[in-house]
Formats: C-alpha cells, sequence, structure tokens
C-alpha cells in the first residue's frame, strides 16, 4: 500500500463505516420498488389457498421485472376488503401516470408472463396440511412452500402446489425444482449467495399474504425456530426488516430480532406491498400531523392529568387492513374525537411502504386525534444489537432515520416497547435515542410484560443540543380480565385506580396505554369487573375494543382529573421538571 494515513484518509474511512452500520445513505430501510408505468388486477378475489400461492409469485416476479427495467407492468392482487382497495383507488390518484390494463384471472396471468419472459416455469411445493393454529410452531409442519418462495425471486419461478402441477403444465410450464423434499437449511446454505442480506420473510406455509414481497425482493423465506433461523438473522445485515411473523411466543420472537438489530414489522397479512410502495422513494408527504401549540397550556391548572394511548401502533397489517373503514373500535369508532386520544403508529415506515395510508390518516384527523411514532420498528431497544459487535451505534444509526421520517410527517413523541423499563440497558438506549434527536417531545416506554410495569416512572436523557427530553413510562393498562395486577384492568378498574391515594402538593401527570386487542362490554354501576368478557367470539357479543372503552374510563373520572393530549401531558411534565428551559422553548414555538 502507498500513501500516508492522514486526515482525509481517516474521514473517508469513518465515512464509509457509518454507511455500512446506517446500511443506506438515505432515512429508508425498506427496499426500493420502481414504478410501473401499467397494472393490472385479478378477476376473482375468492381464489383457494393454491392460486393464491400462485398470484402471490405471479405479483412477486412482475415487481421483480419493474425493478430491473425488463418489464412495465404490475399485478394488483383484488381483495374483499375495503382498506386494501381505498389503497389501491388512492395509489392510482397519487399515479395517475400509471395506466390500467384489465383484470384476468391466474392462468392468463400465467400465460401472460410466461410469453414475456418473466415467469420461465415453476416450483413445485405441497401446501401444508399439520394440525394446529396458525402462529404455532407445529411439529408436523410441511415447509416446502417457504423453500419454494426463497427460490421463485431466484429462479423466476411461479408456486404450484402438487394439487396444481397437471394444470400448470397445460399451461406450458416446465418445472425448475422439486421443493417437497427441500429443507429451509438446504435451501439457505445452497443458495446464500443468491438472497437479499436486507429483507427476511418470516411467514407461516399457512399464509399466503407478504410473499410477492419476499419473492420481489429476493429474500430469503423461513418459519420456526430451529436452524436455520439464528444463522440466517447473524448473516442478515444490521438493521433490516423481517416481513411477516416468525410465530410462536412473541416476547421470543421479537427478543431473538433484536439482539441482531433487526426490525420486526408485524406484515404476515399485508398484501399488495409491491405495487402500494411503488414509487414512495419519490412521495413527498404533503400533510403534517396537527400541530400542537404549547402556548396554550394553562399552567396555573394544577389538576390532575391523564393521558390515553392505543397500543400496537407498530403493527403495519393493522393499520394497511382493518384499522379504518367498518372497524367500530378504532378509527371508524362514533365516538372518535370525544376524548383526546393517541393514536400509535408505524408511519416511519408507511411513509415507505404505503404513503397513502398517511395522506388519508392526516385528512381524516380529528383535532382531539393525536398520532404517536411507535418504535420506527418492533423492537426493543434495551436488547437490540447485543449480538453484534457495535449495538450502540445501529441504535444510533436507526434513531437517526426514524428522526428523519418523524419529522416529515409532523409526530415528535415515539414509543418503546422494553424488556425492562429501568433496567441499564433500556437506561443507555433511551439516551443512545434521544441523543439522535433535535426537536423531539418525549418518548413514552411501557414493559413488555406488564405493560404498566414502570408505574409512571420519568427518566431524563439530552438530544443532540443537550436539552433534556422526559423518558415516561406507563402508569396504567386497560386490559381484558387484568383486575388482579396493579393498575391494570378494565376502564371502569382502571378509573377507579388513577383516582387512589393522596396526591400531596403535586398534581400526578400520567398515561395510560389501553390494550388495543381487549374487548368489553359496557356496563353501569360501580363493579369493576362487570365490563369484562369472554374474549372468544367477543365481536359477535357485542364486545368493543380500542377507542370506546377509554372514552367509558375518561367519563368515570372525577372533575379533578382532566383528559389531556399525549403533547400537553409532556409539555407539563418538562415544566415541572425545568420550568426555565420550558418556558424559552414554548416562547420560541413556531407553528407551521
Amino acid at each position: 500500500m502507498t500513501g500516508t494515513w492522514n486526515a482525509a484518509s481517516f474521514f473517508i474511512f469513518c465515512l464509509a463505516l457509518f454507511s455500512s452500520v446506517a446500511g443506506a445513505d438515505d432515512d429508508r430501510w425498506w427496499p426500493v420498488q420502481k414504478r410501473p408505468t401499467g397494472i393490472v388486477r385479478t378477476k376473482n378475489r375468492d381464489l383457494p389457498m393454491a392460486q393464491q400461492m400462485l398470484m402471490q409469485s405471479i405479483a412477486g416476479l412482475t415487481a421483480k421485472s419493474v425493478n430491473q427495467d425488463h418489464s412495465d407492468e404490475m399485478v394488483w392482487v383484488s381483495t374483499h376488503n375495503v382498506d386494501f382497495e381505498t389503497w389501491y383507488d388512492l395509489w392510482l390518484k397519487q399515479n395517475p401516470s400509471v395506466k390500467f390494463r384489465g383484470e384476468f384471472d391466474p392462468w392468463e396471468l400465467v400465460q401472460r408472463y410466461s410469453q414475456s419472459g418473466i415467469i420461465k416455469g415453476y416450483i413445485l411445493y405441497a401446501l401444508d396440511q399439520s394440525p394446529g393454529q396458525m402462529n404455532e410452531h407445529r411439529k408436523e409442519i410441511n415447509l416446502s412452500v417457504n423453500v419454494a418462495t426463497s427460490l421463485a425471486g431466484i429462479l423466476d419461478g411461479v408456486l404450484i402446489d402438487e394439487s396444481l402441477e397437471q394444470e400448470a403444465k397445460a399451461n406450458g410450464l416446465t418445472m425448475l425444482m422439486d421443493a417437497r423434499d427441500k429443507s429451509q437449511k438446504w435451501c439457505f446454505e445452497t443458495y446464500r449467495e443468491r438472497f437479499n442480506r436486507k429483507l427476511l420473510l418470516a411467514q407461516d406455509p399457512k399464509k399466503w399474504s407478504v410473499r410477492d414481497l419476499a419473492i420481489t425482493q429476493q429474500a430469503f423465506t423461513l418459519y420456526g425456530e430451529d436452524e436455520p433461523t439464528e444463522t440466517v438473522l447473524e448473516w442478515l445485515e444490521p438493521l433490516s426488516p423481517i416481513a411477516g411473523w416468525n410465530g410462536g411466543d412473541e416476547f421470543e420472537c421479537t427478543r431473538l430480532s433484536s439482539l441482531y438489530g433487526h426490525l420486526q414489522t408485524a406484515t404476515d397479512h399485508c398484501m399488495n406491498i409491491p405495487v402500494l410502495m411503488a414509487g414512495s422513494d419519490q412521495v413527498a408527504l404533503p400533510h403534517q400531523t396537527k400541530t400542537f401549540d404549547p402556548r396554550e397550556i394553562n399552567f396555573g391548572d394544577h389538576r390532575n392529568c391523564l393521558s390515553f394511548v392505543i397500543s400496537d401502533g407498530d403493527n403495519i397489517q393493522w393499520l394497511e387492513s382493518s384499522f379504518f373503514h367498518g372497524n367500530p373500535s378504532y378509527w371508524d369508532s362514533p365516538d372518535r374525537g370525544k376524548i383526546p386520544f393517541g393514536w400509535s403508529c408505524c408511519f416511519a415506515q408507511l411513509a415507505q411502504l404505503c404513503p397513502v395510508i398517511i395522506d388519508y390518516t392526516l385528512a381524516t384527523q380529528k383535532e382531539n386525534d393525536r398520532l404517536i411514532e411507535w418504535g420506527g420498528g418492533y423492537y426493543y431497544p434495551d436488547l437490540f444489537g447485543h449480538s453484534r459487535p457495535n449495538r450502540q451505534e445501529l441504535l444510533a444509526a436507526h434513531a437517526q432515520r426514524t428522526w428523519s421520517l418523524m419529522k416529515k410527517t409532523g409526530t415528535r413523541i415515539i414509543g418503546f416497547n422494553v424488556a425492562k423499563v429501568d433496567s441499564p440497558d433500556a437506561l443507555k438506549a433511551y439516551k443512545t435515542f434521544a441523543a439522535e434527536t433535535d426537536d423531539l417531545l418525549a418518548i413514552l416506554v411501557f414493559q413488555y410484560a406488564p405493560y404498566e410495569g414502570g408505574a409512571g416512572a420519568t427518566y431524563w436523557v439530552k438530544d443532540r443540543h443537550g436539552i433534556e427530553i422526559p423518558v415516561i413510562s406507563c402508569r396504567y393498562s386497560i386490559w381484558e380480565h387484568a383486575n388482579t395486577r396493579p393498575r391494570a384492568g378494565t376502564p371502569i378498574r382502571v378509573a377507579q385506580e388513577s383516582q387512589g391515594g393522596a396526591f400531596g402538593a403535586a398534581s400526578r401527570l400520567d398515561w395510560v396505554i389501553v390494550h388495543a386487542w381487549s374487548y368489553f362490554r359496557r356496563a353501569a354501576g360501580d363493579d369493576e369487573n362487570a365490563e369484562n368478557m369472554p374474549q372468544e367470539n367477543a365481536a359477535s357479543e357485542g364486545g368493543i375494543r380500542g377507542y370506546t372503552p377509554a372514552v367509558w374510563c375518561a367519563e368515570r373520572l372525577p372533575k379533578d382529573i382532566r383528559v389531556v393530549t399525549p403533547e400537553e401531558l409532556c409539555w407539563r411534565i418538562r415544566m415541572r421538571h425545568d420550568a426555565a428551559s420550558t418556558k424559552k422553548l414554548i416562547e420560541s414555538f413556531q407553528a407551521p
């Protein structure tokens, strides 16, 4: 080697090192999908499982072909889901240059794309028939469709279950690989150099959805805890998203991916992601969430304050498929707007995967609706990157890109699910994340089990300008059949708990997490168990979850407890902690 190791060389080295940590030179962690100029739809919305698998591979291969500039056409898999079809309509309006080219059944599409060379044959597999529930790690599971999914993007083959093989041959397809006797481990070891190291799909073979994305991006697909799972997580580049859901115990699933510095995304029932993300790298978000003006706070009002925040906003498939339309528990609740309420959301991810959802949310947001970024992915910050040599650098890099996207959407509070709220690792993670932000209002944290384990304790960390921001733990949780836990249970129980005890001279400033999946029934009186109900078939029995149970709780609070937005709660906590600097920040506040 010639030359000298000077300051310029050192700078270039550091820049390259940082780039390798960040994994990208922008704020994306999902891959880019090019925009097509044409789109087609499937005719039939009620395809059986084997044909749904076939359609996933057709949609995936056409999107891959667009990315490689071999084609200009993508496929939308039609559904009965109102939300999915709403996003499709909005995406077309956002992309007026994309022309609709007709509807076709699966075998017509096979003909269309095999003739153009996009489909080169088929990969044979057998549908999983193992006993047990979806998302379980079943003993007799048949994983051959996952092997076939992994190979589809590499070999340009469609997924053909053995029940469809004769029809595939009749349509002129030849077999590229028989995956029925191949293991996930064999597949990874044989083809690992050809798989995308920045995306992984973890998917139960009983689910056909989101395989189009894996095929488009030539990502490896697996399911279960056995090898090669941990080997793959180590091989995958840090800060990569894991599409789908790997089932089993939720904490263990997320713990393992967190250790290797990856992001769970809860996308296992998502549909048509390649289409909805097409061109997202070129989309400028036209709206920002409603701005909270701290100058309007009456700091002379010393009553106790309580904020409600719903859980599970990191769940992309929820916001894509069942959050907005026709569901009275969430955004379509007839009660929405009655009380100040914090909606946890995954805007940082949707900005990459489906920005039209953000547009729709902000266009329909009411004054009492407040949006809170939920982690920038599902991971435990206190465990993040433990199995990597540069764990703090990884968390800092993800904080930078998450904060960059938060500024674009106007969200100023972020929420985190942690393994243990007050552990040394958690406290260090809060500091690391906050140090990469420059106008973050607060961090809300809740413990995996129980959510309310932090009991409302607040910790203080500094942003990149040295300004202290609060890390506020959850004090209460509205959760079905949890009345035996301190500070948790039915809306009645939480209303009663929040009134207990002497607060002294200082008012209490707390937040309640509303478990998104807990059903309750409306009940009169003060029996704290009366709102509980069996969760199985609760929806058909009149059960309500989400927003309205929080309203029930708020209606039971006495006048000395005010329900406030999460922003007001955070500003009040900051004012109590450091009035001088908080007053300066409020005085310099400028509404956009």
